[in-house]
């Protein structure tokens, strides 16, 4: 056998070899996506949050801090990800993509943060302290379930923290647009 044919088949068998590998790993790769495809079921089956794309529905929102709206129309809030957020620039309706979202996971997505009586956004604490109280408000009526609230098609909601005198809040509440009806209506 001459040298140049001993190269050849060497050669060959190497290609042989490394199209085995390829398709045997793709194999295995099937099988890993496969098993994430399930766990990844299961972690949203144990986390109540639907699959993406399980719904589309919208609603309006107004966070106030102090008397002062958050702007959620800033490039920082928009579309920060795909199950839950606020896009065009927008900031007034919240867009959501699975079922069972609640207003902590929109919060959350947002880096801000509500729990023990305080809202925590742009690494400042407001705590319910003297006249200033966390109120959270579903459809113009008080609402206890704050993070855990998980919301509806066309809900209006408004989180306000302050000093929220019967005007104020009445003012706040009457600043919840009424946008989400024509996204909705366009699903």
């Amino acid at each position: 056998m001459r040298k140049k044919d001993l190269a050849l088949y060497i050669v060959i068998l190497v290609l042989v070899m490394l199209f085995l590998w390829q398709w045997l790993s793709k194999g295995g790769l099937v099988v890993q996506l496969s098993s994430f495809a399930k766990e990844n079921s299961q972690l949203h089956f144990l986390s109540g949050i639907g699959q993406l794309g399980s719904t589309h529905i919208h609603a309006d929102v107004k966070v106030y801090i102090s008397g002062q709206p958050i702007d959620f129309s800033q490039h920082k809030y928009q579309i920060t990800t795909s199950f839950i957020h606020f896009e065009d620039g927008l900031g007034d309706v919240i867009h959501m993509h699975a079922t069972g979202l609640t207003i902590g996971n929109l919060l959350k997505s947002v880096k801000i943060d509500v729990r023990n009586n305080c809202i925590i956004a742009e690494g400042e604490s407001y705590c319910n302290e003297n006249d200033k109280t966390l109120k959270f408000y579903v459809n113009g009526k008080p609402n206890s379930e704050f993070t855990d609230y998980i919301m509806k098609d066309l809900d209006k909601i408004l989180i306000s923290y302050g000093s929220g005198s019967e005007p104020e809040i009445q003012k706040q509440l009457n600043s919840v647009t009424n946008l989400a009806p024509k996204y909705s209506a366009n699903k």
